[in-house]
């Protein structure tokens, strides 16, 4: 089982390791995939040995759901706290397809390693053969949860958060990735304040260490106003340029406390048939906190 793991493994993941590392290459050595850092060796170790029990729910996705596990800390007193991500088959998914994706989201996270990213430690199976991915547990939830509660945030923490979403954007770009599913949910937030980007399951990588020019995608991934128009209408796209797009939706999400519209289609969306008919205008747009809004915030 272990062989047929492995050949998965760097079949699906092995390219974004190959990307520069310009932030990490001062700070350690570069990512081994053998390394016990990374997970990936052979151990008896179980996963409550390791990383504690899984306790309650932290959030639910489309590809699994994220768990609370807590283990007491071995040099001193005190508990450590991690997200485990209990992968889960989706219909019509053969094991093997499972595997597939899911060591393809762990090869990709796991080699991104930048104070804005979510730091990502192990890939394991837990006691019912469900492949689990652990990571750093952030204490201040998500920034979807943070709109719903206060609604729009005041200028100075949307500036300071969208600073700290394109810092992790930025690297994540540079290591020749997209990620291609930014919202709101995907925005962790620690105890300290410091946003963390997740949620690598659809991320592609797009361009190899020797490459200059990235490689277009397909296929549509993000959810509802994050979804750049042109993957609606495009075969193939730019997945760096759907990504800052995605972070522009978010940012008007902070300020106004909701999107300015559900889908950037402009035969199935008035208030994004609007804007497309004002952007054109001399005058230019009125003040953000003018604009119409869509009803509720938007995962």
């Amino acid at each position: 089982m272990w062989n047929n793991l492995s050949s998965i493994f760097r079949e699906q993941a092995r390219m974004p390791l190959l990307v520069s590392n310009p932030w990490n290459s001062t700070k350690q050595n570069p990512v081994q995939l053998t390394s016990e850092k990374q997970g990936w060796r052979e151990s008896s170790a179980t996963l409550v040995e390791k990383y504690g029990k899984c306790r309650e729910v932290a959030g639910r996705g489309k590809f699994g759901i994220v768990f609370v596990s807590c283990r007491k800390k071995d040099d001193g007193p005190g508990e450590e706290l991690y997200a485990v991500k209990k992968f889960q088959r989706q219909p019509k998914e053969t094991e093997r397809m499972c595997i597939r994706r899911s060591t393809a989201e762990f090869c990709v996270s796991s080699a991104l390693l930048h104070p804005n990213v979510i730091g990502t430690f192990d890939l394991l199976k837990d006691a019912k053969g469900n492949y689990c991915e652990v990571m750093e547990f952030c204490s201040g939830g998500d920034l979807y949860s943070l709109l719903r509660l206060v609604g729009k945030l005041k200028w100075q923490e949307a500036d300071c958060f969208f600073k700290q979403m394109m810092r992790g954007v930025e690297y994540i770009h540079e290591m020749g990735v997209a990620h291609l599913d930014l919202k709101p949910k995907h925005l962790l937030l620690a105890g300290d304040g410091v946003l963390k980007v997740s949620g690598f399951g659809h991320s592609e990588c797009v361009r190899l260490a020797w490459e200059r020019n990235i490689h277009m995608v397909s296929g549509i991934r993000g959810e509802g106003p994050y979804i750049a128009p042109e993957e609606y209408t495009n075969e193939r796209f730019d997945g760096h340029a759907v990504d800052i797009w995605a972070c522009g939706i978010i940012y008007m999400a902070m300020i106004t406390g909701c999107p300015l519209w559900r889908t950037a289609k402009k035969s199935k969306d008035v208030s994004y048939a609007r804007y497309l008919k004002e952007r054109w205008q001399q005058e230019g747009f009125g003040p953000i906190e003018s604009l119409h809004r869509v009803g509720s915030p938007t995962h």
